[in-house]
């Protein structure tokens, strides 16, 4: 009976003495050993070819696994002639513990080249073709064609591979005419030489390669200067490998002229030389191929009849439809799309932590990417679409709530609604000019009586906009923050129904002995104060020890405290209160004026009153009655005694029934019912010591059924 709940506290603290001990230590990083070799990987006819610019070697950087030779990495010496060997002389090969990501400066604790010259360094690694990536070919016929290296290819991959080094150390040994020398202004290459190590081990002498083959060093010289010229102009941007190709953000339109229709302009911007694959796609919406149904046009709407969009590249065209095409398809827009691939560069930079006046090193890799961009274009058209919510009950969705407001905001602004007799608002014709998104935020502002607000936090509901058959409509449209399963649409209306929770209704009862009042036979009386709240759990009893007196000439009576408390959400009233007379103690009517008799329940007998019925508890708030009671006097008639009220009748302007308890049910349990014990003892002589002790017991007996009777049952 008593009390909601019964908090039942049992805390085990755990206390854990953990000692936590930090040691620096020093991580060796993955070691790399490299070498110096003079002659490169054998080619397909079985030679192998060295090179030096003017008088200096250009040396193949490799890898060792014990004495394996990997050829095929890319590898760059970043500085020319810095010292690449060990204490061993003759021996080239020197072993590196220490790599950072030469893409991130702030990776690397001191830039191992001139910061002015680090994005032209990053330019030519990005753009560096590489004979052992999976998108060689590629590669290397788009460095071919972006340097415009035209007639018959006479380059080998070791010339394109000698080129990336010297220029690369154009920039990082300005100092060295060898390696940085200008010609009338423009970067110029020096003397390059070459010599031959046949699959039988013959090795010819170096011999300039011009004297060799002038075509071949001419298109060795394009390439240096294609290679510095970019890099000279290199920014931040130009060295981030973001996509090659993109659409550009101009927005097409789509203009009747004549018997076409007219679509555009459209760019694919070139953002970078990297070599690239691309795919164009043009369909409408609904994605039917559109090929064959267009033509070109170029900026000025004259025809293009001799390439194609990827011929395009960087120019502003349009697209040119016929009017007719257009009706007999069903045509409403058209997407355009593109997609391909491209390499981006990881490039790994060497050092050795304990020697700093070592070569740095890097190392490049090509990674495989795929790119993709579109936009669409959306013939003249317009639509409308209406919104609709519906209140109604959480408990009964047939219950329609009328008088809810709400602050809607749509794209016409923030009103106040409220809802109708059908539970309704309803805002029409919301025009549509254009697909896209409507964010619709839904507040409400008063909760018709007697219901809870929906949500604190207002509701945002996300309607998509596009077109079908024809004209624009609301297509799709999603709730945030509440129940998805509460948004439909149909025909163009977006409907939402959201439903309020009842507030509650709930009285509880509280009761406790406030005082013992004992009067004896010469009429002297002793008030005994419990000091008891209520609250008290258990209640102990309230104990009348009547001694060595004569029972039958002393009057014990027991004042007990009955307060009623609003839990709930709703006003109400407790319009009456019975009180349920234990044996051993009995209701005088003097004592009580406000109380009166009602029938026995199951041989119980009971008193009830309407003090209270007046009184409106707001909630929150409580009101006390109390009730005297009074001991029947006999020998026999001695120990606990409880006394047991409950709400017998209550009420609220909503006829809401309590959420918890059913009055004058005499169930245990519930809160509008709640019991006090009280407590006579005689002691006689050595009894006394019995009496108490066997008091003492009763008590811990009774307890331990309040607790069992109270909160377990």
């Amino acid at each position: 009976m008593k009390k909601n709940k019964v908090t039942i506290l049992a805390v085990f603290c755990l206390i854990c003495a953990m000692a936590l001990s930090i040691f620096a230590t020093s991580v060796k990083a993955t070691t790399m050993e490299f070498g110096l070799q003079e002659y490169r990987k054998a080619r397909e006819d079985g030679a192998q070819y060295a090179y030096k610019i003017s008088d200096k070697y250009v040396w193949k950087i490799v890898t060792y696994n014990g004495q394996t030779i990997d050829y095929d990495k890319a590898i760059y010496c970043l500085k020319a002639e810095q010292g690449f060997y060990t204490s061993n002389p003759g021996v080239f090969r020197q072993e590196y513990d220490t790599s950072y990501n030469f893409k991130d400066k702030t990776s690397m604790p001191t830039l191992p080249v001139a910061d002015e010259d680090y994005n032209a360094v990053m330019w030519i690694l990005n753009h560096a073709y590489i004979e052992s990536a999976t998108t060689a070919d590629q590669d290397k016929a788009t460095l071919i064609a972006n340097a415009q290296i035209t007639g018959n290819l006479e380059l080998s991959d070791d010339d394109i591979d000698v080129i990336q080094q010297l220029a690369i150390w154009y920039f990082t040994n300005k100092a060295d005419a060898t390696y940085h020398t200008e010609f009338n202004g423009e970067p110029s290459l020096q003397v390059v030489l070459e010599a031959k190590k046949d699959s039988g081990g013959t090795i010819e002498d170096y011999k300039a390669i011009e004297d060799k083959n002038r075509t071949r060093f001419d298109q060795m010289e394009t390439l240096f200067k294609y290679f510095i010229t970019n890099a000279q102009t290199a920014t931040d941007n130009t060295t981030n490998n973001n996509a090659p190709l993109s659409l550009d953000k101009t927005t097409p339109t789509a203009e009747a002229s004549e018997d076409n229709y007219i679509i555009g302009p459209y760019k694919i911007n070139k953002n970078d030389a990297l070599p690239y694959t691309l795919n164009v796609k043009i369909t409408d919406r609904n994605g039917n191929d559109l090929a064959g149904k267009y033509t070109l046009v170029d900026e000025n709407k004259a025809d293009i009849t001799d390439k194609t969009i990827t011929d395009l590249v960087g120019q502003t065209f349009y697209l040119k439809i016929p009017a007719d095409t257009v009706t007999e398809n069903k045509i409403d827009g058209i997407k355009f799309s593109i997609d391909g691939t491209y390499t981006t560069t990881n490039i790994t930079y060497w050092t050795n932590s304990s020697n700093n006046s070592v070569q740095p090193v890097v190392v490049i890799e090509k990674t495989p990417q795929n790119f993709s961009d579109e936009n669409e274009v959306l013939f003249t058209v317009s639509g409308k679409y209406s919104f609709k919510l519906i209140k109604v009950d959480s408990d009964d969705a047939t219950k329609k709530l009328q008088g809810a407001e709400f602050e809607i905001t749509t794209p016409s602004g923030k009103q106040t609604y409220t809802t109708d007799e059908n539970g309704e608002i309803s805002i029409n014709d919301i025009e549509i000019t254009q697909p896209g998104v409507d964010t619709i935020t839904i507040q409400e502002t008063k909760a018709p009586e007697p219901y809870k607000i929906l949500l604190e936090n207002p509701l945002t509901l996300n309607i998509t906009k596009d077109v079908a058959n024809g004209s624009y409509t609301a297509t799709k449209a999603e709730l945030e923050g509440y129940d998805e399963n509460a948004v439909q649409i149909q025909d163009g209306v977006v409907t939402i129904t959201v439903a309020n929770q009842p507030k509650i209704f709930d009285l509880a009862l509280k009761k406790w002995v406030s005082k013992a009042i004992v009067t004896n036979e010469d009429g002297t009386q002793t008030v005994t104060e419990t000091g008891h709240t209520g609250d008290e759990n258990p209640e102990p009893p309230a104990k009348v020890d009547l001694g060595r007196q004569d029972v039958n000439k002393v009057t014990v009576k027991f004042e007990f405290q009955i307060k009623i408390t609003n839990e709930g959400e709703v006003a109400g009233y407790a319009k009456e209160v019975t009180d349920y007379i234990p044996e051993g103690l009995r209701f005088v009517q003097e004592d009580n004026p406000d109380w009166y008799t009602r029938e026995p329940l199951n041989g119980r007998e009971r008193v009830a009153t309407k003090q209270l019925e007046n009184t409106l508890l707001q909630p929150g708030e409580s009101t006390t009655v109390s009730i005297v009671l009074t001991w029947i006097n006999g020998q026999d008639n001695m120990g606990l005694k409880t006394n047991i009220a409950e709400i017998s009748q209550d009420d609220n302007e909503y006829d809401l029934p309590d959420i918890d308890s059913t009055p004058d049910n005499f169930k245990e349990g519930e809160d509008d019912i709640d019991d006090a014990p009280v407590m006579l003892t005689v002691a006689l002589g050595d009894a006394r010591i019995y009496l108490g002790v066997a008091a003492v017991a009763v008590v811990i007996l009774i307890a331990g059924i309040f607790v069992i009777k109270k909160y377990a049952i």
